[in-house]
C-alpha cells in the first residue's frame, strides 16, 4: 500500500521545478501514516483552496498587454522574464519555469489519488459518491491543466499541425514515466478521453465552491471545443453549463470606486472580491459565477494594458473601473503612469471559466450558425450585468456571421482580457471566417511581428524542465 510519505514526495518533486529553493533546506517528513480509506484520500487532495499559478503567456502575449517605453526608461517594474515574453523571444531570461511545475503539479496529484483507487486497497466510504467524485475530479483535473498547459506550450492543433510536438502525458505518478512529448494530435485525443471521463459524474451537486459537478465539466468541455472549432460540441456543453448554473454577478450594484491612500500615492480603486484588505470576502464568495476557481499571477503587480483594449470599452462600462490611471507613478514613471488593471487583486486574475463565458461561447456558436439574433441576446445578457441600465443602450445587430462574430470576440476581450485572449489569438488565427490577427510590439529598441502562423505562439520551455528529464523532453523548435 503506498502512504503518506510517497504522497508528499512525489508531489513535493512534481513543484520543485519552479521552485528551487528547496535545495537549500532539510527535508520535515515526521510521519509515515498509511491511507488506508477513500475518505482519508478525500482529505488530503481537497481543501486546498484556490490554485494561484503563474501565467505570464497570457498576459504578455497578447494584443491586450502592453510595455511604454517611457516606464521601461524610468522604472524597473518590468522584469526581463516578462519583456522576454513580450517579445516573443524563444529564449526566457529566468532561472525557472514557474507555470509548467505548477501545473503539473496538479496533474501528478490527479494521478496519484487515480493511482490509490485503482489498487482497489482501500476502504469504501460510508459518503455516498464520494469515490466516483475523486475518479471524475481526477480525470477532470487533467483534461484542464493539460489543456491550458497545451494552449501555452503548443502549436495550434490544426489537422497540418497533428504531428508536431505535443505535451508530456503523465497518466501516473511514478516518477520514472516517460517524459518524451507526445504529439499534438496525441495530446488533443487525450484532453479529450479524459473530458469523457469526467463527463460521466452525474451529480449536479457541489460539495464545496473549490469541488466539481456536472456544469463545471460541461464549461471546460466547452471551452476547449471552441478551441478545436467543435462548434457544436461548444454550444452543447455551453448549453449544459448554463442550466446547471447560469447565475450573473451585477456590477451596477456589486463593483463600486473606494478611495485609498498609499505612501505611493492615491488611488481610486474597484471595490470587489479583495479589493477591500481585511475584509475576509473571498473570490470564491464574490464571483459566484465561476464554475471553477483558478488564480493566474503575474508576479510583478503591472498588468498594464494596451490602448487598443482601453478603446473597446464603451465611457459607461463599469468594467472601466478595473483600469487604475496613473499606477506607475509607484514605480518612479513620471512621463507617463500609465494604467493599470486590477480585477481581483494586484496582480491575479481570477481564472477558470464562468457564466459570462458561457453565454459568449454560446453566442459566437450561434453566430456561425446565422442564428444573429440568439447570438446578439445572450451577449445583451453579459452586458446588462456590466452597465448602469439607465445608461446604457444595446449593441447594434450585424448583418452577418462574421461581423457578429467580430462583435463577440470583441466583448470576450472586454469580459476577460488576461484569461483566454491568447488562446482566442491562436484559434481564430486558424479560423476561415475572421481576419487574421497580427500583432506587433516594442521595447529597448526591438520591435518584432508576430504572424499568425509564426511557431514562436508555442512559448519554449524552461531550459530546466528538459534538464531534469535528461533530454527527454524536447524544446520547441523555431
Amino acid at each position: 500500500m503506498k502512504n503518506i510519505y510517497l504522497v508528499i514526495l512525489i508531489l513535493f518533486l512534481a513543484n520543485c521545478a519552479s521552485n528551487d529553493d528547496f535545495l537549500d533546506q532539510e527535508p520535515e517528513i515526521n510521519s509515515n501514516i498509511e491511507i488506508t480509506r477513500i475518505d482519508e484520500l478525500d482529505k488530503l487532495f481537497n481543501g486546498m483552496g484556490m490554485p494561484a499559478i503563474p501565467n505570464q503567456v497570457g498576459l504578455w502575449c497578447t494584443d491586450n498587454s502592453s510595455m511604454p517605453q517611457s516606464i521601461l526608461d524610468e522604472s524597473t517594474t518590468f522584469s526581463q522574464t516578462q519583456i522576454d515574453q513580450y517579445l516573443f523571444n524563444t529564449k526566457i531570461n529566468r532561472d525557472s519555469d514557474r507555470t509548467w511545475g505548477p501545473f503539473f503539479f496538479y496533474i501528478l496529484r490527479a494521478n496519484l489519488v487515480l493511482d490509490y483507487i485503482n489498487s482497489g486497497e482501500l476502504i469504501e466510504s460510508d459518503e455516498p459518491g464520494l469515490k466516483e467524485l475523486l475518479i471524475a475530479e481526477s480525470h477532470f483535473y487533467r483534461a484542464y491543466y493539460l489543456f491550458e498547459l497545451a494552449v501555452i506550450y503548443n502549436l495550434y492543433p490544426s489537422e497540418a499541425n497533428a504531428n508536431e510536438l505535443g505535451m508530456v502525458l503523465r497518466k501516473t505518478s511514478s516518477l520514472t514515466e516517460n517524459q518524451s512529448r507526445a504529439t499534438l494530435r496525441q495530446t488533443f485525443d487525450f484532453i479529450l478521453s479524459e473530458l469523457e471521463m469526467a463527463l460521466k459524474y452525474p451529480s449536479d451537486e457541489k460539495r464545496s465552491v473549490y469541488r466539481i459537478n456536472k456544469a463545471t465539466v460541461n464549461a471546460v468541455a466547452s471551452r476547449i471545443h471552441l478551441y478545436l472549432g467543435n462548434y457544436d460540441k461548444a454550444l452543447e456543453h455551453a448549453n449544459n453549463a448554463l442550466a446547471g448554473h447560469s447565475a450573473m454577478i451585477d456590477y451596477a450594484t456589486e463593483v463600486y470606486e473606494l478611495d485609498y491612500t498609499f505612501w505611493y500615492g492615491d488611488f481610486v480603486y474597484p471595490n470587489t472580491a479583495e479589493q477591500v484588505p481585511f475584509s475576509g470576502t473571498s473570490i470564491a464568495d464574490f464571483y459566484v459565477d465561476k464554475y471553477f476557481y483558478i488564480n493566474y499571477t503575474n508576479g510583478n503587480w503591472n498588468t498594464s494594458p494596451s490602448q487598443e483594449l482601453l478603446d473597446l470599452y464603451d465611457d459607461n462600462d463599469i468594467r472601466n473601473l478595473f483600469f487604475i490611471e496613473g499606477w506607475f507613478t509607484r514605480y518612479g514613471a513620471t512621463t507617463n503612469p500609465w494604467v493599470h488593471y486590477m480585477n481581483s487583486y494586484v496582480g491575479y486574475n481570477p481564472a477558470g471559466p464562468g457564466v459570462p463565458e458561457m453565454y459568449l461561447t454560446r453566442a459566437e456558436c450561434k453566430a456561425r450558425n446565422n442564428d444573429i439574433s440568439g447570438a446578439m441576446a445572450d451577449v445583451e445578457i453579459v452586458r446588462s450585468h456590466r452597465f448602469h441600465l439607465d445608461n446604457y443602450t444595446a449593441l447594434a445587430i450585424p448583418s452577418d456571421a462574421k461581423g457578429a462574430v467580430e462583435t463577440i470576440i470583441e466583448e470576450r476581450r472586454r469580459e476577460d482580457p488576461y484569461e483566454y485572449r491568447f488562446m482566442d489569438i491562436k484559434r481564430l488565427n486558424n479560423d476561415p471566417l475572421t481576419d487574421p490577427i497580427i500583432l506587433s510590439r516594442s521595447a529597448n529598441g526591438e520591435t518584432v511581428t508576430i504572424q499568425p502562423d509564426d511557431r514562436r505562439y508555442a512559448r519554449p520551455i524552461g531550459d530546466e524542465i528538459v534538464i531534469l528529464s535528461g533530454g527527454a523532453t524536447q524544446q520547441n523548435q523555431y
